[in-house]
């Protein structure tokens, strides 16, 4: 089946170099033309926890440039803001049963579908890191596992072959409901990217701060008292981080999620890696914070849950943004009196 990558950033380079290399037919849609021009005359390299692999491909700069060609399947793996517009462009060339994968943080499998439509959109849970070195160099820096699904537990022929493509990257399962992966992943990453953000410090070098460690519980309390109002049924985490156990106010049970955040940080090796959040800022650009804690604090008004903590952090880090605050260990002062 004939398969386009749209973006060739972290995670799209990811997923090309390593389904290309076990065989599939892919091919990449980059809309910088001078990232496309290097793509199509060095390729890309990919390196970290798989090895390394040097990939090289067909590289389209836009959509007319494809012309007739139509793909059975197609990755959207550019950032949020970019999603809509990929899938709209896109549309001319699709077939009628052709499968779109977003690849995006957070929960936008709906809008996703708003667009190609059920029988054709596919959410996924990324269970593995990486990080773009250059314009064709990735360091995939963890492995995990990945779901994926479609609206209402769709399963046509088409997702088994997605999921054996998806298996070259790490072992990847089928959900009949994806959003409550998505959730139990979105969480994880409201409260390692908001942490790091308005520190300017790696998960590794923050988590040490007790203060850090309160307000990566207090986000991920926050979320799931969001999900029971929404009737999500979160699951654990890397099969161990049982989200349920932030209902309760336990000091036993508060010690013992402490100690497995910073076993998480070593298992997982978010320790030296900065979370794009922090990327973002630093190179000056907008980050994706309204799909993280701020996805909390909309939904919380929707349901009329109390999320103040990510409702804050969400006003924080537009502050970094627009220039109004520093990023320094003293912003986690301002929770002081709230969670400690």
């Amino acid at each position: 089946m004939k398969t386009l990558v749209i973006g060739a950033g972290a995670i799209g380079t990811t997923v090309a170099v390593l389904t290309k290399e076990a065989g599939y037919d892919i091919s990449i849609l980059c809309r910088s033309e001078e990232t496309q021009r290097i793509i199509s005359k060095k390729g890309l390299t990919l390196k970290g926890a798989k090895g390394e692999h040097t990939v090289h491909f067909t590289c389209y700069k836009s959509i007319k440039e494809i012309g007739d060609n139509k793909f059975d399947i197609c990755f959207i793996a550019t950032k949020y803001a970019g999603m809509a517009q990929a899938a709209k462009d896109i549309l001319p060339c699709l077939k009628e049963n052709s499968l779109v994968v977003g690849m995006q943080n957070g929960i936008c499998t709906s809008e996703l579908a708003g667009i190609v439509g059920n029988d054709r959109s596919v959410g996924c849970m990324l269970g593995y890191g990486a990080t773009r070195l250059s314009a064709t160099e990735v360091d995939m820096t963890s492995l995990g596992e990945m779901y994926i699904g479609m609206p209402g537990g769709l399963h046509p022929g088409t997702l088994d072959y997605l999921k054996s493509m998806l298996d070259c990257i790490v072992p990847t399962k089928i959900s009949d409901d994806i959003t409550r992966q998505q959730y139990s992943k979105l969480i994880i990453n409201s409260c390692i990217n908001a942490t790091s953000a308005i520190t300017g410090k790696t998960l590794g070098e923050v988590i040490g701060d007790i203060r850090a460690r309160k307000l990566f519980l207090a986000i991920a309390r926050e979320g799931m008292h969001v999900a029971k109002a929404m009737k999500i049924d979160v699951p654990k985490y890397g099969k161990m981080l049982e989200y349920k156990a932030l209902m309760i106010m336990d000091n036993a049970v508060y010690n013992s999620l402490c100690r497995y955040v910073v076993w998480l940080v070593a298992k997982l090796k978010y320790a030296s890696v900065k979370p794009s959040t922090l990327q973002s800022l630093e190179r000056g650009e907008k980050t994706e914070i309204d799909i993280f804690n701020g996805y909390f604090a909309e939904k919380g008004d929707e349901y009329g849950v109390p999320t103040p903590v990510n409702h804050k952090l969400t006003e924080m880090i537009h502050e970094i943004e627009r220039g109004e605050r520093k990023i320094t260990s003293d912003n986690l002062e301002e929770f002081r009196g709230v969670i400690f």
